[in-house]
């Protein structure tokens, strides 16, 4: 029988959208993965690295009352969720400041898979049984949502996510067994926005590097980004950087990051990222390519 903690299926990436009728195609939830723990009345909700999550989401202490029968281990997201159905990250992760958090209608367990019921493993399964299990026994309420999917159409998916501007969609082959590692059953394809921006700084230690954009002839910091070049293109990138050095921060409001090397903003690169934070700052930002017209200027 399963015992908490279990490693949660994790997902492979893809860069593109694609048709399969040996695939469903779902929503990717931007929030916190949840295994949920079920016996009766006793509920206990492990974040992706074997957390318990109780205290910080008190809205889901009631969730098994949406279970028909006695116990079952669920798979999920943890989300907050607008009105209009959005998935809001940083509005979920400001919870975590929160010592005694107050119950917020909004935080949804979003469930997608069923891996124990009743002290009957069932990961083994493949996922379409797995799926009419979990409609079978599982109702919506009680802070539980059970989304929908499609079948073949990953592109169609893709491109209404995209045009929602959500984070993007998942891809899961119909008879995969729940495996507790990165898998190559379930891709994950994100929906990319691409914005201009120009460095102002790097870090040699995690080869990362500082961005922004300029306003009122400002420079005003957009966040620390990784590179998705290739890697002499990066090499060359980071030979090149300390003959920019300067010895005052370009940006307007200066970045809390440690062991920075400033330069002068003139090299301009290509970002791909998922959404802005709250902050302002890119989320899941990666430099795709550098821009040799600078003629654009700030």
């Amino acid at each position: 029988m399963l015992q908490m903690p279990i490693k949660p299926m994790l997902l492979s990436s893809k860069e593109e959208a694609f048709d399969s009728e040996d695939y469903i195609f779902e929503i990717k939830w931007d929030g916190y993965r949840c295994i949920s723990f079920i016996e009766k009345s006793s509920i206990k909700l492990q974040s992706r690295n074997g957390h318990l999550l109780n205290r910080t989401f008190p809205e889901l202490m009631e969730i098994y009352k949406a279970i028909t029968g006695k116990k079952a281990i669920l798979d999920g997201e943890i989300c907050y969720l607008e009105q209009d159905g959005k998935a809001n990250f940083s509005k979920l992760q400001a919870r975590y400041g929160e010592n005694n958090p107050s119950y917020n209608s909004s935080i949804k367990l979003i469930i997608w898979d069923i891996l124990s019921y009743n002290d009957k493993d069932i990961y083994w399964l493949p996922l379409k049984e797995r799926k009419a299990i979990l409609q079978e026994i599982v109702k919506e309420g009680h802070g539980i949502l059970i989304p929908g999917y499609i079948k073949k159409h990953g592109k169609k998916l893709y491109q209404e996510a995209a045009k929602n501007k959500l984070e993007g969609i998942v891809a899961k082959k119909l008879d995969s067994p729940y495996e507790f590692k990165r898998s190559k059953y379930w891709y994950k394809i994100k929906c990319w926005q691409y914005t201009e921006v120009l460095i102002g700084g790097f870090t040699e230690k995690e080869a990362g590097l500082l961005v922004g954009k300029y306003s009122n002839n400002q420079l005003h910091y957009l966040g620390k980004v990784k590179l998705a070049l290739e890697r002499e293109l990066t090499e060359a990138l980071f030979r090149f950087l300390p003959t920019l050095l300067t010895d005052s921060c370009p940006f307007s409001t200066r970045p809390v990051e440690g062991d920075i090397k400033w330069v002068k903003p003139l090299i301009r690169v290509m970002v791909r990222y998922t959404e802005l934070s709250k902050h302002n700052t890119f989320r899941h930002g990666y430099v795709t390519k550098i821009i040799l017209d600078n003629s654009q200027g700030g």
